[in-house]
């Protein structure tokens, strides 16, 4: 019997079906009552074995977005509060000097009069005139400072210096205070990719089966079966499905076209994956991982993961060298700190001569509540994809890679989510030859069968994406040579 690293799914390997158990309990019957319920089950027990990380974290706990259309939308709400960006002064030398009103031109006319400004280099300031003259906003301000020998720098006032709003003041009687600053959602767009794979099961190779059997709270059993060969085309299948959400690459082109088209001429849809949604901008390259480089990097997604509900808690997929390069580096800083790991602590056990160091980190809490944990992701050890090698290590150089995501939740909206089309999550049908799935044998000419294949075909069809709500919430952690 094997026995998955959680409790609550066995699965166990046999040459015959147990008594008791019959067609009601075969996995594609499962599928036909409860398919969102089995796809669930299917990508947690891969996931749990760290072949199917990322169907396992959204599919798998229930985190899936359903939808009717191929294509699909979500709005990204941006700050309502930013910087603007400054396109020139309107005059020289001290200005602001014996609180004298000083002006300059924005590109945008989002504060108004009343409004208390600071430049970039903290200078505050009070509006008290807004012009527009066509092209620019014209500002008119003057220093909050009461010391008539203050005047703000020329830096502040030259184009791409950048001021910000604080709060509006007013004088007793006023008509009215500072304004409201709406900022309109920016809708992001991505369309499902259509998944297929299909497999052959010989009659011979019909006779072994796979039980598995879930466990509730309660501790009350449910067994399902299925094919030994079907489990292993399964297992392919939701690895192809977990790589199709980190490596696909959105492919219309600017004028809504795709021109990949398959067999029949019909366009071959791609969605962007996880790789392609991250903002570039958060993407950090490094020679070598310290502990340093890791908290910033953090602290700087921590900013944009305020959005969805101050979740710090930050995982990373990466491959066994990223695994080893994470411990190296926390570990470099346990030994800055002066920190001793004792017998009573952890990593070295055994006494005499027969001492044994074992142990490794995975997870790390950083200041302002911030934590990373490293979940060591299949795709990217395949050496088979990732021919690209370190040149001293000779492993893959995607294996030092991390990509870090944030799966914190707002009003029970997870931030990362699987994407399906209804009814197409997971289809699966079969074709039978001498052999049914349930190992029913033809053994007379009146038998109907759709196929002359010794045996049966599986075929199985996903029309599936991967959304992250906010892009700018996760990033990437990628090793340079140079």
């Amino acid at each position: 019997m094997f026995q998955t690293d959680v409790s609550p799914l066995q699965l166990h390997k046999l040459r015959a079906l147990p008594s008791g158990m019959t067609e009601s309990d075969h996995l594609s019957q499962a599928y036909l009552t409860e398919p969102e319920r089995m796809d669930a089950v299917l990508a947690y027990a891969f996931g749990t074995q760290n072949e199917t990380v990322l169907s396992m974290l959204t599919g798998g706990i229930g985190n899936t977005r359903f939808v009717s259309n191929r294509e699909y939308t979500w709005d990204l709400h941006g700050q309502t509060e930013r910087a603007v960006v400054v396109t020139g002064p309107m005059q020289s030398g001290n200005a602001g000097l014996n609180a004298h009103p000083f002006g300059w031109k924005m590109e945008e006319g989002i504060f108004e009069v009343s409004d208390n400004l600071v430049s970039d280099d903290g200078t505050m300031c009070r509006v008290s005139a807004v012009s527009f003259n066509g092209i620019d906003y014209i500002y008119t301000a003057v220093l909050t400072d009461p010391d008539p020998k203050k005047f703000i720098n020329a830096s502040q006032l030259l184009a791409g210096a950048r001021f910000s709003k604080d709060f509006s003041t007013v004088e007793e009687f006023s008509d009215k205070g500072g304004g409201t600053n709406f900022v309109a959602p920016m809708t992001l767009k991505n369309q499902l990719t259509t998944l297929r794979k299909h497999y052959a099961v010989s009659r011979s190779a019909a006779t072994d089966v796979m039980v598995i059997e879930l466990f509730s709270e309660d501790g009350q059993s449910t067994k399902l079966w299925t094919k030994l060969a079907e489990w292993t085309a399964l297992a392919q299948w939701y690895k192809e499905i977990d790589r199709s959400f980190i490596y696909t690459i959105y492919n219309k082109d600017p004028q809504g076209v795709v021109r990949l088209q398959g067999k029949n001429q019909r366009p071959v849809y791609h969605g962007a994956g996880i790789r392609q949604q991250i903002s570039p901008a958060n993407k950090f390259y490094y020679a070598k991982l310290t502990y340093d480089a890791i908290d910033e990097f953090l602290l700087d997604l921590s900013y944009n993961a305020d959005r969805w509900g101050g979740n710090y808690n930050f995982i990373a997929l990466t491959g066994k060298m990223g695994v080893r390069e994470f411990n190296r580096a926390v570990i470099a800083r346990q030994n800055e700190l002066g920190v001793t790991i004792t017998n009573s602590g952890t990593f070295i056990t055994g006494t005499g001569d027969s001492l044994t160091l074992t142990g490794h980190f995975k997870k790390v809490e950083f200041l302002n509540g911030v934590s990373l944990t490293v979940k060591e992701f299949s795709p990217y050890d395949d050496k088979v994809r990732n021919r690209t090698l370190h040149p001293v290590s000779k492993k893959p150089i995607e294996s030092y890679r991390f990509t870090l995501l944030n799966f914190g939740t707002v009003k029970g909206k997870a931030n990362i989510r699987k994407v399906a089309k209804k009814n197409s999550e997971n289809a699966m049908w079969h074709v039978c030859g001498s052999t049914t799935p349930y190992g029913d044998v033809a053994k007379n000419i009146g038998t109907m069968r759709s196929s002359g294949l010794d045996g049966y075909e599986v075929h199985m069809l996903a029309e599936v994406g991967i959304q992250l709500q906010d892009p700018t919430s996760c990033g990437e952690m990628i090793m340079r040579l140079n």
